[in-house]
């Protein structure tokens, strides 16, 4: 890490108390004058870092960037050193920003990249839809991991990665979310998360070899646009830093990346699920036809009954699901 990105670390992981100059020389190690320097470096970015003489320097515990210290600050020191993390003013997409990485070189069997943006100006949802991506209201991430699993194992960490989200925000916000069959975060009736996974495979063996799993936390964002104002909502409201719910968030999706055949997070999505017991408008390519949503069976799949009496499993890459009447 760099100077400026230590002393950042130390100041995360202490923010509102002073640091003496000299401390952060030492756990940095760097000379007073690199601390100096990364303090001004931080300030100009954005960050607000008071200094008093004789006390040394504090970062304010209001302070709210996504950065990749913050982050490393609020992951358990185990998990830190087993995740790298890059993060980013401004970018694309995050899952674009996966995807041209993993083409230069790949990962390492046990390594895994956390990508972050303040800002995505193009990104996107399941079946080609975009994702509104302000900047510094939201987290905007992909977490991505190698592993050699079927297709059918690689299709429901989707489902995993809506349950770490849903643990994530009972865990710093105290709330309780609901899942949307199949990638979607609510709270309040309004949707606060969407998530695209997205797998490269290799050829020969029909396996995957890296996943990519792209989430979008809307977080203090309360202005949307008119065409998603009316079904999008956020955090608003909830004193939540976003590197500690998106510390969070990687926490939980860990622990779940190293079990996927045996799939531990199905009991909490089908008990978070908002469609069960519910009418949903389905959505497959020109067709649309209503049912009732009856369970979410081991694979992942959304049991219908259809208005003839007849059962129908849907697939997350072939359906969209609305509820009726939304």
């Amino acid at each position: 890490m760099s100077a400026r990105e230590k002393v950042l670390e130390i100041l995360e992981k202490n923010r509102g108390t002073y640091i003496s100059g000299e401390y952060l020389a030492q756990a940095a190690q760097v000379s007073r004058t690199a601390v100096w320097k990364a303090v001004t470096a931080l300030r100009a970015d954005g960050y607000e870092i008071r200094g008093i003489t004789r006390l040394g320097y504090a970062l304010a515990s209001d302070t709210d960037r996504l950065t990749a210290a913050g982050i490393g600050a609020c992951l358990s020191p185990a998990l830190r050193e087993k995740i790298s993390i890059v993060s980013f003013e401004t970018l694309d997409s995050t899952n674009n920003e996966a995807k041209r990485r993993l083409a230069a070189g790949g990962l390492e069997p046990e390594q895994v990249l956390l990508i972050t943006g303040e800002e995505q100006t193009a990104g996107r949802g399941r079946m080609g839809r975009s994702f509104y991506s302000p900047r510094g209201t939201g987290i905007y991430m992909s977490f991505v991991f190698a592993s050699s699993t079927s297709l059918a194992d690689a299709v429901g960490i989707t489902g995993a990665a809506a349950v770490a989200v849903v643990r994530a925000v009972r865990r710093i916000a105290g709330k309780e979310a609901q899942i949307k069959w199949v990638n979607d975060v609510f709270l309040d009736g309004k949707k606060i998360c969407g998530i695209l996974t997205e797998a490269m495979t290799s050829l020969e063996s029909g396996r995957t070899q890296q996943i990519v799993v792209g989430i979008g936390i809307n977080c203090s964002t309360v202005d949307f646009p008119g065409e998603i104002a009316a079904v999008a909502g956020s955090l608003a409201g909830e004193d939540v830093r976003r590197c500690a719910l998106c510390a969070a968030v990687t926490e939980e999706l860990y622990d779940f990346t190293r079990h996927l055949s045996c799939r531990p997070w199905m009991e909490e999505y089908r008990a978070h699920s908002l469609v069960l017991g519910k009418e949903v408008l389905c959505i497959q390519g020109a067709r649309t036809f209503s049912a009732v949503a009856e369970e979410i069976d081991d694979a992942g799949g959304l049991v219908v009954r259809c208005p003839d009496g007849t059962r129908q499993v849907l697939c997350s890459g072939e359906v969209s699901v609305r509820l009726a009447g939304c």
